[in-house]
């Protein structure tokens, strides 16, 4: 008799919403296995706290980049730890449009449509603010709250939107339209981190059949006959085995998750062959398609109005804690941008938005300071900041392994604006931003813009500027893509790796194409979804 019914390996967005569902029905045994810890944290806990953990190995993964032209060396991190990038990411919440997942349907993968999603969404969203769209849900484990800044700059900010067409919305999260509202939160009305792990599995933890196991590394999954059958994993320097009768589902994530896959030797067999891994299965796509979107930030100096920079510094962030600590609300309550807008750029439909803007008073040093005078991030006067991504980028990368160690990272190649078309709608991007910051109802709050600089103008020079200021969104899909050909995907639409029977992949890898929104949402809805999948059809 096998250990477990299920093995989910991974507690992040997904894996957190799979072990949950799997095991409401008390007859299932389910097993979670999650390399890192259990990310209590106060700086956790604290949506805005995140900034003091950046970086740590503790709680995230750091997945070197080949490198890219005219671009500084980069690394991408990941969440690490229970509840994964919900764990440590700016909480911003948004679900994708109708038309992304209606185009996977459209792509032979009947399960995926946004009628189907919409469910999912339902299902897990605890969302209650006033002028909610109906499509939302309200009494799931998932709570979501709005940005609660107020104030002459936010509403300033809006009167920008709305100088450039683009119409105030209740919810942003509303399908289907072009708006500028209030940015949503995967942050609890308690004024607390609402991730994937205590949104989902906290309150069930004590299931008893349901086992948690953190600091776990899995080394590969264990296929004999064709058919997943175990994983093997280190915990405290002992190799464990673990068994499933039904299914391993995979939710380590856009990189860990094909790692996993080719470590087990299920991927591209030449690459397979060349790094020493018996090839037990050749399939190509594993690893292809990647995807992410380009983050883009242009900060002004800010004038009129002291900002949110102070907040963050001197005697008003011990105060600032210690309100926190007492009441849940105030700055460190809330990170990020408090204003989001979704725009149809140039040749996307009115109903699907392909570029996604935001802004707020509070800006970092910008990469020419830190460059000259490392030290902190945050900058000593006051500032704006506008920022987006292009949601639909063309371009498309990889992940490949390192080695056939399983400790050893996966390399991850993005060809980072390799297509014509990614470069011409950053340029648009960049003029979205600056047609913002140039709006007569942000006059008297927007002084010199900071980098690139007024003096930059062409597209050429904005180009080149652009490949120093952008960062990767951390938004990754694609690398384990759903579709109906194993020569060009990896699952099918129940998420089934092709060709291995008992072996699934659920999380942000799954997507063959990327969503046009933040992949937070998305991706536990994707957990909600398959999950329903793998209890229907067994």
């Amino acid at each position: 008799m096998a250990d477990f019914d299920y093995i989910v390996v991974g507690a992040g967005s997904s894996g957190c919403v799979v072990a949950r569902r799997l095991s409401d029905d008390p007859a299932s045994r389910v097993l979670l296995v999650e390399a890192g810890g259990t990310n209590q944290s106060v700086f956790i806990k604290m949506a805005a706290g995140f900034a003091r953990i950046m970086g740590n190995p503790d709680y995230y993964w750091s997945f070197p980049v080949v490198p890219q032209p005219g671009r500084r060396p980069e690394r991408h991190s990941y969440g690490r730890g229970l509840g994964g990038s919900s764990a440590v990411n700016g909480t911003w919440y948004l679900r994708g449009q109708p038309r992304d997942f209606d185009a996977w349907r459209d792509r032979g993968l009947p399960s995926w449509g946004w009628n189907a999603i919409q469910e999912s969404y339902r299902r897990i969203e605890d969302y209650r603010a006033p002028g909610a769209d109906r499509s939302r849900g309200f009494d799931g484990p998932q709570q979501i709250t709005q940005a609660t800044y107020r104030g002459q700059v936010f509403d300033a900010i809006v009167g920008a939107c709305q100088e450039m067409g683009i119409p105030w919305t209740e919810d942003i999260c509303t399908p289907s339209v072009e708006g500028v509202g209030r940015t949503q939160y995967t942050v609890n009305r308690r004024g607390q981190r609402a991730s994937a792990y205590e949104s989902f599995l906290a309150p069930v933890r004590n299931r008893p059949n349901l086992s948690i196991v953190t600091d776990c590394l899995v080394k590969r999954v264990v296929v004999q006959g064709g058919r997943a059958i175990a994983i093997e994993c280190e915990r405290g320097g002992e190799i464990l085995r673990h068994t499933a009768g039904r299914d391993i589902v995979l939710s380590a994530g856009v990189y860990r998750s094909p790692q996993l896959l080719m470590l087990s030797g299920i991927g591209p067999g030449a690459h397979l062959a060349q790094q020493g891994v018996p090839v037990l299965h050749d399939l190509p796509a594993v690893g292809a398609n990647w995807s992410d979107h380009q983050k883009m930030g242009i900060s002004y100096d800010l004038r009129n109005h002291p900002g949110l920079n102070r907040e963050f510094r001197g005697w008003r962030l011990p105060r600032n804690a210690l309100r926190y600590s007492l009441t849940g609300t105030g700055p460190l309550a809330r990170v990020g941008m408090p204003v989001t807008a979704l725009v149809s750029g140039e040749g996307a439909p009115a109903d699907w938005p392909d570029m996604q803007l935001a802004a707020s008073p509070f800006a970092m040093r910008t990469v020419k300071e830190m460059a000259a005078n490392p030290g902190s991030p945050i900058s000593d006067k006051p500032g704006i900041t506008f920022a987006g991504f292009h949601l639909r980028p063309k371009g498309r990368g990889t992940v490949r392994l390192a080695s056939a160690d399983y400790r050893d990272a996966p390399i991850v190649d993005p060809r980072f604006w390799q297509e014509e078309e990614d470069q011409r709608k950053a340029l648009e991007l960049f003029g979205l931003l600056r047609r913002m910051a140039g709006a007569k109802a942000l006059a008297r709050f927007v002084g010199e813009e900071r980098q690139p600089g007024p003096a930059c103008q062409s597209g050429a020079e904005i180009i080149t500027e652009l490949r120093g200021m952008t960062d990767p969104g951390l938004h990754g899909t694609g690398t384990c893509s759903m579709g109906v050909d194993p020569d060009t995907s990896v699952v099918d639409d129940a998420c089934r790796v092709h060709g291995v029977g008992g072996l699934r992949v659920v999380d942000c890898s799954i997507m063959p194409m990327p969503v046009s929104g933040n992949t937070n949402g998305p991706a536990m809805a994707i957990g909600q979804r398959a999950a329903e999948l793998i209890l229907r059809r067994g």
